[in-house]
């Protein structure tokens, strides 16, 4: 197929990094809401957790980023932010039972390796202080390449940290200017080498097509520079222009934003790019060698996605933590205040600085269910749904079988008897088949655009 032929899928839709997604969170859910959550799952005796550590300052903000993000003007305003993260992961432990055992803990940001490395020390103090870490827990963190050095590198790996994801987005000077980075190529592979050199073997680089000023050409330089370096993943984002949003991205010129036939030959030639240099596509936006524990995960089947992304660990809940965090339980998705204000006078009262989510009902969770295999293993079982859930899928899911047989005269999935599974194209458009399966998607659209864009 023509990628002409191929703008006609590019619509808006969730990236269902959770379901219901947050489009659906309203202030219904609240501290009382999530502290009853928690200690359901503490009654409940269930195993391990995932925990989440959101650090939300950068140095400066680029243009582009749709992160909740802060600038970090002192230092006294970092310091103010870790008394307050120590004081909610001590309420939370409480709710959920001390000593609780965490299987996975990921920084984001913001810029986590803005810290210095004695605060960042001491924010893992605290986290061990109230959770027990399994011995294979996966730790990981999002860095800056700007803001790291070796002293940081070393002291990441004394305190157990494993993998690192370094944003690089693209290493052309004149996108990196229309986006509003001062993050040259050379500081990008200096943070990269430095870690290899100390030792790092799990190491993921962030990559962004639909950038202002990005060309077929500058975006496969960078692509192809970037596969020399050989990290053992790669993210390809695209970009969302989404300013109604994220404000900040006003100040990125609508016209010099790639077209959707331009985009789609980035990532066009971006999947060609890494697939011809020996790596294998993780869901829809992932990469990965054959030997990285994500690859791994996806060949048996235990891959896993939530707010993080793709992961290799499953646990059922996932506690956030700090500014605008997400919390998913079994019983409901729970977001922390979003703003400095509301997440201190929440903290400093002794209770959960809980600003909205969304409950999740038997509905919600079999639907995310099938949505989940669908972004993790581009393929439904039927017979082994209906055992797990105890239901007859035609009967359960007519209207949504109906529709996937108008996506299979498509060419995006192929539909039969015991099994649904997605196309070479399909893969690449997946959210447009797992929106079938959402039937919040089906209220009527709202005035302004909520997602982006499929690629």
């Amino acid at each position: 197929m023509e990628l002409q032929d191929l703008k006609r899928f590019v619509i808006d839709v969730p990236r269902y990094t959770s379901y219901p997604t947050a489009a659906e969170f309203s202030t219904e859910v609240n501290a009382e809401t999530h502290a009853s959550q928690l200690r359901a799952r503490r009654a409940g005796g269930q195993g391990p957790v995932s925990l989440y550590v959101h650090l939300p300052f950068c140095a400066e903000l680029c243009h582009f980023c749709g992160c909740h993000a802060l600038i970090a003007r002192t230092p006294e305003r970092i310091d103010r932010y870790l008394r307050a993260l120590d004081a909610e992961t001590a309420l939370v432990a409480g709710l959920l039972g001390d000593g609780r055992q965490v299987a996975e803990l990921h920084f984001g940001g913001g810029s986590p390796s803005l810290l210095d490395a004695d605060a960042f020390e001491s924010v893992m103090t605290s986290l061990r202080r109230w959770f027990a870490f399994l011995p294979d827990a996966a730790l990981s963190l999002e860095a800056d390449p700007r803001t790291v050095d070796a002293t940081k590198l070393a002291r990441y790996r004394a305190l157990g940290i494993q993998r690192l994801s370094f944003g690089f987005q693209d290493l052309d000077a004149g996108v990196q200017r229309a986006i509003g980075r001062n993050q040259s190529a050379a500081v990008s592979r200096a943070a990269f080498d430095g870690a290899r050199a100390l030792g790092f073997s799990g190491i993921n680089i962030d990559l962004c097509y639909g950038l202002p000023a990005q060309t077929r050409a500058t975006f496969q330089a960078t692509v192809e520079t970037v596969v020399a370096l050989r990290p053992d993943r790669i993210a390809l984002f695209g970009y969302a222009h989404v300013p109604w949003l994220k404000p900040r991205q006003n100040l990125i010129d609508p016209a010099a934003l790639p077209r959707t036939d331009l985009r789609l030959q980035l990532v066009s030639d971006a999947h060609a790019c890494l697939g011809a240099a020996g790596y294998l596509p993780i869901g829809f936006d992932h990469f990965a060698l054959p030997g990285d524990s994500l690859a791994r995960a996806a060949a048996g089947g235990t891959l896993h996605r939530n707010f993080q992304g793709y992961t290799t660990t499953r646990t059922d809940t996932l506690i956030g933590l700090g500014l605008s965090a997400i919390s998913e339980l079994p019983g409901a998705y729970a977001q922390n205040a979003r703003t400095l204000r509301d997440y201190y006078a929440a903290v400093g009262a002794g209770r959960l600085p809980t600003e909205r989510g969304v409950r999740r009902s038997a509905e919600d969770r079999l639907r995310g269910d099938l949505i989940r295999r669908l972004m993790c293993e581009f393929r439904l079982n039927v017979p082994a749904i209906e055992a797990q859930h105890h239901l007859c899928f035609e009967e359960r899911f007519a209207d949504e079988l109906a529709a996937l047989r108008a996506l299979e005269q498509d060419g995006l999935v192929s539909v039969a008897r015991d099994t649904i599974e997605l196309t070479p194209l399909g893969r690449l458009f997946v959210r447009n088949v797992a929106v079938v399966f959402d039937a919040h998607r089906r209220k009527p659209a709202a005035a302004a655009p909520r997602f982006s864009a499929s690629v």
